[in-house]
């Protein structure tokens, strides 16, 4: 078990890690708050279009972002990865600890892409960039997730780049940008009178 002295060490360590965020974190940050703000605008425009399960859709998306902006900030999956560690050191099975990595994230995976498959048939009488945002989640999503692993052979690869904007940094933005963008294409069609909603969800 952990004791409280070696749980504040811990919570200490990684204070110190976000006491510094580099370039790559602001910028990441910015992307997502800039995301946030189209992704409201967007369920503003479905708001006026009458459009309640398109509007839920983007409001989630919203909070989602800034939930995402605020871990960016915080490197919360940092501490959970040290705390993990520590755990498994003091109950004897660090050494094994691989094993439960892979089972981890074949599980998270699985439980993903099953979810993700679900939601796209939930919402194939929506509008597309509705399905785009989506596609844009699971992309930050499976980043996330190869980040949150600590394997260490995607931690290479997600580390190889510029040292200032590494291959997982830019892969992260990218799926930001992919729901950014669908949110402005969202908009557009709502303005120039595209069909933004489709009759299955209309009351």
């Amino acid at each position: 078990m952990l004791g409280a002295a070696r749980v504040l060490g811990l919570i200490t360590d990684w204070r110190l890690t976000i006491a510094h965020p580099d370039f790559a974190d602001w910028a990441t940050v910015a992307a997502y708050c800039v995301a946030a703000i189209l992704t409201a605008r967007a369920a503003r425009l479905a708001a006026a279009e009458e459009s309640k399960h398109e509007r839920l859709f983007w409001l989630v998306a919203t909070w989602l972002l800034i939930v995402l902006a605020i871990n960016e900030l915080l490197d919360l999956q940092t501490l959970f990865t040290v705390i993990g560690r520590a755990h498994a050191q003091a109950n004897g099975w660090y050494e094994g600890r691989r094993s439960v990595q892979y089972a981890f994230v074949v599980a998270l995976g699985a439980g993903a892409l099953i979810a993700g498959a679900t939601l796209l048939w939930l919402m194939k009488g929506m509008h597309g960039t509705v399905r785009l945002a989506l596609a844009g989640f699971v992309f930050i999503g499976l980043f996330i997730l190869a980040r949150a692993s600590s394997i260490h052979h995607l931690e290479d690869v997600l580390g190889r780049g510029p040292a200032m904007f590494n291959l997982g940094s830019m892969q992260e933005v990218a799926g930001i940008a992919i729901v950014a963008v669908a949110a402005v294409m969202y908009g557009r069609a709502s303005r120039t009178g595209g069909k933004v909603i489709s009759s299955r969800f209309n009351d």
